[in-house]
């Protein structure tokens, strides 16, 4: 029975991958530097120590790993400046959890003082119960780390909790805490073999209360 839904952020709760990639992109083009669509592909999913070690393993010391970090939020400053993208259904589902007595958090691989900040930004900080950061979390996913603290930080088991992921090493890591866990596609290339014992696959967020509402009425 599904007692607690923890939320991976960029791509699974804010249409947000999208633009990260852009910023890469972004800040390779004004730096002069080609970022390979494959290294920024590598970082989804991951906190940020594991993404400055794949960035500083590829480009050494060709490339300040901070200075283009800055000129890609730069890029989502300016993209993001009316608001944050919300994906599909999620302010439904967060009202039905609400409506419902079943705990939301929020467990992202983006630091606290940026995460807060957009999730504040977006509107949907309040329906939250916790909330756990990649910068505060030793192991990233695909370690379970992330997802264990999110589920002891809304008080439920962690085999009681859905996982809602978008990438490769969130699925993994959803897998490893022993709940459920939904894939739902967004920007990252998942592999089959990521997939491979997950709950179910949805096309968007809209979908998943029907999903809780038949695994809860079994």
């Amino acid at each position: 029975m599904v007692k607690g839904v923890i939320f991976d952020m960029d791509g699974t709760m804010f249409d947000t991958e999208r633009l990260s990639t852009k910023g890469w992109m972004y800040a390779g083009e004004k730096l002069g530097v080609e970022l390979p669509r494959s290294l920024v592909d590598a970082f989804r999913g991951t906190n940020p120590t594991a993404i400055r070690n794949k960035f500083t393993e590829y480009f050494g010391d060709r490339l300040d790993y901070d200075k283009t970090r800055a000129v890609k939020h730069e890029y989502f400053e300016m993209a993001t400046k009316d608001g944050i993208p919300l994906e599909e259904g999620l302010v439904e589902l967060l009202e039905y959890l609400n409506a419902n007595g079943i705990p939301a958090a929020v467990a992202t691989s983006t630091e606290q003082k940026r995460a807060e900040m957009i999730i504040k930004k977006a509107g949907v900080y309040e329906m939250f119960t916790g909330y756990t950061y990649g910068d505060l979390i030793e192991r990233s996913k695909p370690a379970p780390d992330i997802f264990l603290k999110a589920a002891e930080l809304i008080g439920q088991k962690p085999e009681d909790c859905l996982v809602l992921e978008d990438s490769a090493p969130g699925l993994e890591a959803g897998k490893a805490a022993g709940g459920y866990t939904i894939y739902i596609p967004d920007e990252a290339i998942v592999p089959d073999e990521a997939k491979e014992g997950i709950s179910a696959e949805l096309p968007t967020l809209n979908e998943v209360i029907d999903w809780i509402e038949k695994e809860n009425h079994k």
